[in-house]
């Protein structure tokens, strides 16, 4: 019984090009929500790059000499301001600015609100104290842990459920290499 054997051959050209479709498919399918210039996703809010830029520099120009800003620290009150906005709105609720200076008045925060690119970073932590005195620690908590965000693993690997950057985790692939003694 003879055997059978494709002579079927496919062109190279056509060949490229499917392998081009299948390829971009796949990339697309795994970055879906992924923009280099995004920090996070906070639900449909995107926190961009030049936002972190801009408040780490504004925080920064309030620091006495010697004093550093992390920047883990500053996308962590970015996404929670976004958080307790989207909680606001959620419960009808409105936070006004007289609130905020109110409460960051006084404080250690209060040179961040002479500092127009800092403002916002104050703004954002005053909010999160705001609205979860308003709707209750636990209630806010909750809200807080359904929300969903999506961090930028360039910046590391975000606990799902109090929505904080972890440290000493990464969301990289590559690991560092152990020090030698």
């Amino acid at each position: 019984m003879p055997t059978r054997t494709s002579t079927r051959t496919i062109r190279p050209g056509l060949r490229r090009a499917a392998v081009s479709v299948v390829a971009l498919l796949a990339l697309a399918s795994g970055c879906a929500n992924a923009e280099p210039s995004v920090v996070a996703y906070v639900g449909p809010t995107r926190i961009s790059q030049g936002e972190l830029d801009d408040a780490v520099a504004g925080v920064t120009s309030t620091l006495q000499e010697g004093q550093q800003v992390s920047k883990e620290a500053v996308v962590n009150v970015l996404i929670h301001g976004v958080l307790a906005e989207q909680i606001a709105a959620a419960n009808n609720l409105t936070v006004t600015d007289s609130e905020r200076e109110t409460l960051l008045k006084g404080s250690e925060l209060a040179g961040l609100l002479d500092v127009p690119a800092a403002r916002p970073v104050a703004f954002d932590i005053a909010d999160q104290q705001i609205v979860a005195s308003k709707v209750g620690p636990e209630a806010y908590l909750k809200a807080v842990g359904e929300k969903s965000v999506t961090l930028n693993p360039r910046y590391g690997v975000l606990d799902p459920t109090q929505k904080l950057i972890v440290t000493d985790q990464s969301g990289s692939l590559a690991k560092p290499v152990p020090p030698t003694p």
